[in-house]
């Protein structure tokens, strides 16, 4: 680049030790360099900036063990389990419906494992249903007609577009491509999906990526339309049935 300056990156190790002893390492230590460090590289006419999201936008990791998560959290750090990056993405499509005018309660936090999550209510949103806030705003234009318990499951995945919905349990609408299905006057209430702790010896059997979390999803009772024909729909009513309009 003709913006930058002569120069290398900088470098610097970081190791993550055992306890206070200092003689064995608690994971690989590797180079690292740090993002706010390239500026210097750059020319002094280079123009720079930076661009602030809220963390509940844009950084959730996970990369702790159980062990570390639980000291994270008693010093009043995100944990970075997975069970807390889980909870996370949840908690963020609940305020991305927000921001479009839906009403979102908040759930009681669940504790597994120790660790109190935010895991209700659980909201997926899938790449085919939206990948910019102006894609969730388009797809909710319902607003404030639009609302989920905070003990409800819904799972949004393609052109799935919501005018009108009450949600006091789970729904899973999933529109293949070429599949159009709008929500009006739909209200739903059932057991819907319940998150529990492993059983003993469940974890081994439900295999690490479960066991780690320490808690699974029994699914009790849920609307489910998996809809590949393609065509425009019409899903309302109490309960709601689904209709093809053309």
């Amino acid at each position: 680049s003709p913006h930058l300056a002569s120069g290398a990156m900088p470098v610097f190790v970081n190791p993550k030790y055992a306890d206070a002893s200092r003689s064995v390492f608690k994971k690989p230590t590797r180079l690292e360099c740090m993002m706010q460090d390239f500026p210097k590289l750059l020319a002094p006419e280079a123009r720079v900036g930076f661009s602030d999201f809220a963390r509940w936008f844009s950084f959730s990791p996970v990369k702790n063990s159980i062990g570390d998560a639980l000291k994270a959290h008693a010093a009043g750090v995100y944990p970075a389990s997975h069970g807390a990056g889980e909870s996370a993405v949840y908690d963020a499509n609940a305020q991305l419906l927000r921001l479009a005018g839906a009403t979102v309660d908040k759930g009681e936090p669940l504790t597994f494992l120790d660790l109190p999550l935010a895991l209700r209510p659980a909201i997926a949103l899938s790449p085919r249903f939206a990948l910019t806030t102006d894609n969730v705003m388009s797809r909710v234009p319902g607003g404030a007609a639009v609302s989920v318990s905070g003990r409800s499951t819904l799972v949004l995945d393609g052109d799935v577009v919501l005018n009108s919905l009450k949600l006091d349990g789970a729904l899973v609408p999933r529109a293949a491509p070429g599949v159009s299905v709008a929500g009006r006057a739909c209200e739903v209430r059932n057991l819907g999906w319940e998150f529990r702790a492993l059983g003993e010896g469940e974890g081994a059997e439900l295999g690490e990526a479960i066991a780690i979390r320490g808690y699974t999803v029994d699914k009790r009772e849920a609307i489910v339309h998996e809809i590949d024909e393609p065509g425009q729909y019409e899903l309302s009513g109490n309960p709601p049935q689904l209709k093809k309009l053309s």
